[in-house]
């Protein structure tokens, strides 16, 4: 299948110390999977880029048309530990929504998280 839809999971996210300088999640916005346009197909990339970054940066999807907090599940996990990372996976299922979280956002910055189908 070629790449035809490019969608962003995640802007330019940079660390912020929100007072005490703990730990944050940032929860981006939720974008159609390949199976939402596509139907039965399965297949998408995401792209990642940090700088510095240390947190832990999460694919969630959902089979949902209408997802709840409790609808999401994880999909990959990129653990970062003051890193900088340019990197794709591919992630496999039949998914009508995915997003992307940074647990323990601590420090550096998020460039991009990207998905393609």
């Amino acid at each position: 299948m070629s790449q035809g839809v490019t969608l962003q999971l995640l802007p330019q996210t940079a660390y912020h110390n929100p007072g005490n300088g703990a730990p944050y999640t940032v929860v981006g916005n939720s974008q159609p999977a390949a199976s939402y346009y596509l139907g039965n197909q399965n297949l998408q990339t995401v792209n990642i880029s940090t700088t510095t970054c240390t947190g832990n940066i999460i694919i969630e999807a959902t089979l949902a048309s209408k997802p709840l907090d409790s609808d999401w599940f994880e999909v990959y996990n990129l653990p970062t530990s003051n890193t900088n990372t340019s990197m794709y996976t591919n992630i496999t299922g039949t998914f009508v929504y995915i997003r992307a979280v940074i647990q323990d956002f601590s420090y550096g910055g998020v460039n991009y998280v990207n998905l393609s189908y």
